[in-house]
């Protein structure tokens, strides 16, 4: 089970990565007209997450992932060296309030970026 909790945890920093990424490369994008930071659906995906994200916070909510993690680990701190790696780069250390200003920024950034670094409506275009 403990396998299984780490691949969570893998999948939880994927999400993370392409969060963190996309709001530091859309507004670089923008500026060198990649049009890969353009594409509506993968703005869509990454302003929705950010989202949830966020309301997760507000509602003060576990994330699934992270829910799910912690059921399959079955409540246990033994898991392997990268599982342990993994869990120090996503866990941060800090109070709700500091989490809820940060979502809550991240939030309404990507917002700005959606009227400044308006997507392409197509899909298949980006």
């Amino acid at each position: 089970m403990s396998l299984l909790a780490d691949f969570i945890l893998f999948v939880h920093i994927l999400v993370a990565v392409f969060i963190s990424f996309g709001i530091l490369i859309i507004p670089i994008g923008g500026i060198l007209n990649w049009h890969w930071c353009k594409n509506f659906c993968l703005r869509a995906l990454h302003l929705g997450l950010t989202i949830i994200v966020f309301g997760e916070t507000i509602v003060g909510v576990s994330c699934p992932l992270t829910v799910a993690e912690n059921f399959f680990r079955e409540n246990t701190t033994s898991q392997s060296f990268i599982g342990k790696l993994m869990e120090d780069v996503l866990y941060w250390n800090l109070s709700a309030t500091m989490f809820l200003y940060l979502y809550g920024f991240c939030s309404v950034w990507l917002l700005m970026l959606w009227l400044f670094v308006p997507p392409i409506k197509n899909c298949e275009k980006g």
